[in-house]
């Protein structure tokens, strides 16, 4: 038998490395898309709903607008593909091993595909961009499968130990959260490339009003105290200035798009470059077909019980992240520009929080901890709800030092948990099926995401008022934190029922029955 390498910190972290590009990918589509292209930008500069004329606002089927009708069939899509690309690699038996040459062939068309969402929609006919966006988002789909569903596997095989486990459960996290929160900085990428183009743009208008560019943007923007709305923007810019305006944003965005698709290829490529998977794993093909092993999976009632609330706290996690600009802006009136400084402030508790987690799942169990985990984002979405309007930065404080909480642990921990069910799962049957739970806990992901997505559009769906004018009012995005509080409660009921103890036990039985 071959000797194994010893499967070291180092290697772990070059493994984390690609969490941060996938992340990056995912958290690209998840803030941005909705923001995007649907909703409108209340002031001067916002980039709420400036793709929106691309493609359709309005309900299409009841009341699903086109990305609630996108996510709902693109679940049923993964319902088939999930399961086919977890029994793929499961069963195959690659030079270079069973997951690092997914992840190799992914990395690239996952990159191209993210950008294409934002770049290609953009012909005259509504109907064709409408079209685009459902191939495009049934391509990121495949892709994020293709590449995610066994880059996870590895994490209960590079997890060796309940050490290594809770160890690269907790670097991907960091790489994670990092990944996310460098999405969010799209905005500030895009002033740098649109800066120029608008001060030119302006300019003239300056000049011709006779005041400075900081004069004449305090015209456009107003004060935080007393802030100009876009219909008085407009009044004064004209609306051939504000198209120009316009077209800069969207280029801005786009290239800013670009530039940190192409940073989340490069790190999606370095585990698969810099681990050779075969000199740490000793893997062997498992020979069940896919939708049997699948049958496996869910037959494992641990697992289900875990993946239960599992699609909860996906639900949970993108309600937060598809809505936390519209609830920072139009909530708390919190100036756009600010929304980053609390992004910084609500990583940097969440990665201060890293090491405690780390250091206290052994003692405290994982379990309770995850259960402390949706409490606390219940609390997060509580507090949301009840803001007053216009609160201001104080309220945007307050939920980013309390959603660092939720997210340190809520990111590190569920994942063990999948690795610890699935090693179980191999000491018991002798047959590593790691992708296949891991496919179904993406399964789970993306089903929380959709329920999330189709929620969250329907909820906020854009009124068309006399005017024309499209607008959201403040209580459908209180409505959607209602949801979300109630929803992370039953989160932590349903993870009540998952026996932690009794998996670990049986672990250690089966490891000593075996030495």
């Amino acid at each position: 038998m071959k000797k194994l390498k010893p499967i070291t910190n180092k290697v772990l972290w070059t493994f984390a490395v690609g969490q941060f590009g996938w992340s990056l990918l995912s958290g690209i589509i998840s803030t941005w898309l909705v923001h995007l292209y649907t909703g409108n930008a209340e002031k001067f500069l916002d980039t709420n709903g400036i793709l929106s004329q691309f493609i359709s606002q309005n309900p299409l089927i009841a009341s699903l607008t086109l990305f609630g009708i996108i996510t709902a069939v693109g679940r049923l899509f993964d319902a088939v593909t999930d399961p086919l690309i977890a029994s793929w690699s499961d069963r195959s038996d690659y030079r270079g091993g069973r997951r690092i040459p997914f992840l190799k062939a992914a990395s690239i068309p996952f990159a191209l595909i993210t950008a294409a969402v934002f770049f290609v929609p953009s012909t005259g006919s509504v109907a064709a961009n409408n079209t685009l966006m459902f191939v495009l988002l049934m391509l990121f789909y495949l892709i994020m499968t293709i590449y995610c569903t066994p880059y996870n596997a590895l994490i209960a095989e590079l997890g060796d130990t309940q050490k290594n486990r809770i160890n690269v459960s907790t670097f991907i996290s960091f790489t994670y959260i990092a990944g996310f929160s460098l999405s969010t900085m799209v905005p500030s990428l895009a002033n740098v490339f649109q800066g120029g183009k608008i001060s030119a743009i302006l300019a003239p208008i300056a000049q011709s009003k006779g005041v400075s560019m900081d004069e004449l943007m305090v015209m456009l923007q107003g004060t935080s105290d007393a802030p100009v709305k876009m219909d008085a923007a407009r009044e004064l810019l004209g609306g051939d200035v504000m198209n120009q305006v316009l077209l800069a944003q969207q280029s801005g965005m786009r290239i800013a798009i670009a530039v940190m698709c192409a940073v989340a290829c490069l790190a999606c490529l370095v585990p698969a470059f810099f681990i050779k998977e075969r000199e740490y794993i000793d893997s062997k093909p498992s020979k069940t077909p896919a939708f049997s092993s699948l049958f496996k999976t869910f037959k494992n009632a641990q697992f289900r019980r875990f993946v239960y609330a599992d699609v909860i706290y996906f639900f949970a996690v993108t309600l937060f992240q598809t809505g936390l600009a519209d609830f920072e802006t139009r909530l708390m009136g919190i100036p756009s520009d600010n929304t980053f400084t609390l992004t910084v402030i609500m990583t940097v508790v969440s990665l201060a929080l890293y090491l405690p987690v780390n250091k206290l799942a052994p003692k405290l169990g994982k379990k309770k901890i995850i259960i402390t985990g949706f409490f606390a984002y219940a609390c997060v979405f509580l507090i949301t709800a009840l803001c007053p309007q216009d609160g201001g930065f104080p309220w945007g404080l307050i939920i980013a030092i309390s959603a660092g909480i939720p997210m340190a642990i809520l990111g590190i921990l569920p994942q063990a948990c999948v690795a610890d069910v699935s090693e179980l799962s191999t000491l018991e049957t002798g047959e590593d099926r790691s992708g296949m739970f891991f496919a179904a806990r993406t399964f789970a992901m993306k089903l929380g995401q959709a329920l999330s997505m189709v929620v969250y559009t329907s909820v906020t769906a854009a009124a068309i008022l006399e005017s024309g004018e499209k607008y959201v009012a403040p209580a459908q995005y209180r409505t959607v934190t209602w949801v979300a509080v109630v929803t992370c409660l039953i989160g932590a009921i349903l993870f009540l029922f998952y026996d932690e103890k009794g998996v670990l036990g049986r672990i250690d039985e089966l490891k000593k029955k075996r030495a």
